[in-house]
């Protein structure tokens, strides 16, 4: 195999891995699935202090705690062979505490920009930014 056609499989690859990645998430309503993140795996998420796998597993288990019908609706924006950038739009019905915010019972549309490296096939670092204000504005927590 030549190297473009290398590059061509790889690509690929890591296309369905920034859709699986998410879809996962939503499947077993929690962090990332251990056999998608490399040893050493790493998300960054917002502002935050970076945290490994069992970190984000923790965030995200509270998140579906608080937005159980919450689903991750995907398009990949752009890949190539390191890395997979994504723009996804979480829906969810706010119906339990979510970092002190007791339940609301309203509905949030929330988007957020993520780049996946991506090394062998599996994701290293996770970089993510969402629009939490946007998110605590649906929530009547912050003034529209």
């Amino acid at each position: 195999m030549d190297d473009a056609s290398n590059q061509d499989s790889s690509i690929e690859r890591n296309r369905a891995l920034g859709r699986a990645f998410f879809a996962a998430q939503d499947r077993m309503r929690g962090g990332p699935d251990p056999d998608l993140c490399a040893p050493g795996y790493q998300a960054h998420l917002g502002g935050n202090p970076p945290v490994d796998r069992a970190g984000h597993e923790a965030f995200a288990r509270a998140f579906y705690a608080a937005f159980p019908d919450m689903r991750h609706e995907v398009e990949v924006a752009s890949v190539d062979a390191t890395a997979v950038t994504v723009r996804f739009t979480i829906h969810g019905t706010h119906r339990g505490p979510f970092f002190g915010i007791p339940a609301t019972g309203k509905s949030v549309r929330v988007v957020a920009n993520i780049i996946l490296r991506v090394s062998e096939g599996r994701v290293t670092e996770l970089f993510g930014v969402f629009d939490e204000a946007g998110m605590l504005r649906q929530l009547g927590v912050l003034p529209s």
